[in-house]
């Protein structure tokens, strides 16, 4: 699999973009998530609220160096909406939010793990 690539928008307006190493790539899970609302009725009667379903991919880092730690949080902390590219230099597979806590933690000196939630919008 080839690189992947996460694109967005700065909170300072200029485009950006990241092109992430493949130490990620045999570790995602791609998944349709059901956000729909079902309850019963007082009478039984089941309601609902349908919503399409959203992908969601689940984006495992194993031992990354710091640097690109420091690149993934500082995306987290701009909290906006990230396009990702399955393949760099393919076309755009989704447009999604960081759904997840930013939970990186240092296995090793200057290695760390954690994951990224990407949900649909």
């Amino acid at each position: 699999m080839a690189n992947a690539k996460l694109e967005w928008v700065a909170p300072g307006g200029g485009r950006q973009s990241y092109i992430l190493p493949v130490n990620f790539s045999w570790d995602y899970q791609e998944l349709l998530e059901d956000n729909s609302d079902w309850q019963r009725a007082l009478d039984g009667s089941l309601r609902s609220y349908v919503q399409k379903l959203k992908a969601c991919w689940t984006l495992k880092f194993k031992y990354i160096a710091t640097a690109q730690k420091e690149q993934l949080t500082a995306l987290k902390q701009a909290q906006v909406e990230v396009d990702f590219f399955r393949e760099a230099s393919g076309p755009k597979t989704f447009t999604a939010v960081w759904s997840n806590d930013l939970d990186f933690r240092e296995v090793a000196p200057g290695l760390w793990s954690g994951t990224m939630v990407l949900v649909e919008v």
